[in-house]
């Protein structure tokens, strides 16, 4: 079906269905119409937009990793193994390993996306010579 003559169908029904009265023939009507139109051209109310996730998290590591092993480590621990976590999930994303570089390119993010509080930790606990 060309697309001249699709636009000329979805008129005639529009025009259809603003002209009956019969429930049964409006329903018909707009089950056709509903069939031509594409998604974004559909008549009707639009749906809510998907919720978007929050792609930088600005709460503290600590206020994420809360169970018991976390608990006993220190900060630079945590984020040493916040980075390996983010760069286990990227390889998975990726359906491969990662390089070295793309390893210490994710560690990058992760440091530059640590919250204000955390890097304050994380400069206090290095120099006062905390383990990395």
């Amino acid at each position: 079906m060309s697309k001249q003559h699709r636009t000329k169908l979805i008129k005639s029904l529009e025009q259809q269905l603003e002209a009956t009265t019969d429930p049964k023939i409006k329903a018909d009507i707009s089950r056709q119409l509903t069939k031509l139109l594409s998604k974004p051209t559909r008549k009707g109310s639009s749906r809510k937009p998907e919720a978007t996730s929050q792609s930088k998290k600005t709460g503290s590591l600590r206020d994420i990793y809360t169970t018991w092993p976390y608990r006993e480590m220190s900060l630079s621990k945590i984020v040493v193994n916040h980075g390996v976590l983010q760069w286990e999930k990227k390889g998975r994303e990726l359906k491969r390993k990662l390089t070295q570089t793309e390893k210490e390119a994710v560690f990058a993010e992760v440091m530059a996306s640590l919250s204000a509080e955390d890097r304050a930790a994380l400069e206090a606990e290095s120099s006062n010579g905390g383990e990395v």
